[in-house]
This record gives structure tokens, C-alpha cells and sequence, in this order.
């Protein structure tokens, strides 16, 4: 049996992470362990998730700090290496739900693959993720444009029913949507942990890369199902909460010329250049002013660094 160690970071947002944790309940056994992970919230969601400290399979951890996605879920992964010995890592964000046999496919198509095709060493799979609507919010992750700084989520807006017809080896994806990721452990102990110079954005983008430069090779998993709220602990615009939503802004520009250094040094400062009227022009269309603040604010901190 294949030991799966599954790790959801927590910060301000107990009530999504007690939905989450009440979906993958019912698949934690001697194989399959929950690590929890508190990034020093300040809404009581410490005292909250105590209520699941006595189940065996369940493991909470305080982080000490507000160590942002990257550094949150390293704590979680590190437990994970030195505790249980799995053979597989799963990340999940605090905002999804899973399908009951989500998990188990996701291991079905890893075994299928090491049976199928030796050569094409698959070290990471996404899930197909939903919104609540029940509409493909993305099939396994994304493409992205490195010039234009941008992201289309694949398939999105299929219905499951539509999904079933497509040939899941067939789709390309540039990475992993980050709020569901299957790792096979040989991944971690060969390029290592998540990339904690991201505070928030950028993780799975930065980890997809390393990992297709070590020679492996990321994939769509289209029967494992994963509902995913999204932007719950950083904010959306449904929501209002404009004080998040520049938050969010502000560490998505900063990670975005992160990102785009470490990968593409040559083009660096057409990127950075093109970043900023795109964006800009993006906003005065949208008429969300106060977003430049935030934009401005990631441009002057990067060069600080």
C-alpha cells in the first residue's frame, strides 16, 4: 500500500479548513495521514481545530510565524519526511473539498503511468478542479505566458460530463494549479522543498519548472475531483474585501518579478516593463484605482531587495 501524507496549511480561516478536513475524513487510515498546519492565526482557529487533536491520523502543527503558502506547507512536508515515510505528498489548499475517491485515483494514475510508460517520469499531478457552480475551474493547472505575465486555467468552464471525452494525456500544462498537488516523494528528495522566497503566488510555478528542469514531468489526473472555493484566505472580488484584495495584489506583483528573474534573466526587463503597462492598463479599463497602490508598492519593495 502507497503511504500518502496530506498536508493543508490554516491561517484565519478555520471554517474552511474544518469543511476541508471534514471531506477527508473518511479516506485517513494507517496509510494515509492529515497534517495540519496553523500559520499563527488570530481569529481562535487554533482553539477551533483542537477538536480533531485526538484523531491518530491527524497531526496539527503550529508553524510559529506567518510564514506565507511556501513556508506553511514546508513545515507540513518536513513532519511529513521525518515522521510517516510516505510515498506521496499532497498539498491542498484550505478552501477545497474532495470527491471520496479523489485520492485513490490520483494513485491509480501513478501506477498506471510507472506501468505504461517508463520514460515519461511523471513526479507531480493536478486534480480536476471545480467551482461550486460544479463548472472545470481548471483541468489539473494552467498555461502560462511568461511575457505577458498571465494564465489561463485549461478547460475551464467544462462540465464533468464534457471532461469525461477528453484524453487526459492529450492536455499540456505549463503547471500545477497550486491548491491541489500530488507529489511523488522522489520529487521532494531530489530539487527539495517549496520555494519560500514566494510569500504568496508563484509556489507552483517555481516548483513546476524545477521540476521539469531535473528531467520530470507534471500531468492531469481527470478522475480525481477536487472542489476548490478559491481566494478564501486572500480575498476575491465577489467578496468586497478590498483591504485582501490589494493584499493579494500586492504579493502577486512582487512574486510575479520574482518568478520571472529566476527563470528568465534574459528577458527580464522587457517583462518587468511590459508587467507594468499591462497591469496598469488592466486597471484604469477595470476602474479598480485602488490597486495601484499595491502595484507600485511591489515594484518599489523588489528593488529594495
Amino acid at each position: 500500500m502507497n503511504k500518502v501524507a496530506i498536508v493543508v496549511l490554516n491561517w484565519n480561516g478555520w471554517t474552511e479548513t474544518q469543511l476541508c478536513i471534514d471531506s477527508l475524513l473518511p479516506i485517513l487510515n494507517e496509510n494515509t495521514h492529515l497534517i495540519i498546519c496553523d500559520n499563527c492565526s488570530n481569529d481562535d482557529s487554533w482553539e477551533h481545530l483542537k477538536i480533531f487533536e485526538n484523531n491518530l491520523f491527524i497531526a496539527l502543527i503550529q508553524t510559529g510565524s506567518n510564514k506565507g503558502f511556501a513556508g506553511g506547507m514546508n513545515v507540513g512536508i518536513k513532519y511529513a519526511l521525518e515522521n510517516l515515510n510516505p510515498d506521496f505528498i499532497w498539498l491542498l489548499n484550505n478552501d477545497v473539498q474532495i470527491y471520496p475517491d479523489a485520492l485513490e485515483k490520483l494513485l491509480i494514475c501513478a501506477d498506471q503511468n510507472k506501468n505504461k510508460n517508463k520514460n515519461k517520469k511523471i513526479g507531480m499531478w493536478g486534480s480536476t478542479l471545480l467551482e461550486n457552480d460544479g463548472k472545470t475551474q481548471c483541468a489539473g493547472g494552467c498555461v502560462y505566458h511568461p511575457y505577458l505575465t498571465i494564465f489561463k486555467p485549461v478547460l475551464a468552464g467544462k462540465t464533468l460530463e464534457e471532461i469525461k471525452e477528453i484524453d487526459q494525456d492529450k492536455i499540456k500544462l505549463d503547471y500545477i494549479a497550486g491548491a491541489a498537488l500530488f507529489i511523488e516523494i522522489k520529487i521532494i528528495e531530489k530539487i527539495g522543498l517549496l520555494n519560500e522566497e514566494y510569500f504568496l503566488f508563484y509556489e507552483e510555478l517555481d516548483y513546476s519548472q524545477r521540476l521539469k528542469k531535473a528531467h520530470f514531468n507534471i500531468a492531469w489526473c481527470k478522475e480525481s475531483v477536487v472542489i476548490h472555493k478559491g481566494s478564501a484566505s486572500v480575498g476575491n472580488v465577489r467578496d468586497n474585501n478590498k483591504e485582501k484584495i490589494k493584499n493579494a495584489n500586492y504579493y502577486e506583483n512582487l512574486s510575479t518579478l520574482k518568478y520571472s528573474r529566476n527563470f528568465y534573466p534574459k528577458t527580464f526587463w522587457f517583462i518587468l516593463i511590459n508587467r507594468f503597462i499591462l497591469k496598469s492598463f488592466a486597471l484604469i479599463i477595470t476602474g479598480r484605482w485602488y490597486l495601484f497602490a499595491p502595484l507600485f508598492k511591489a515594484y518599489r519593495d523588489y528593488f529594495k531587495l
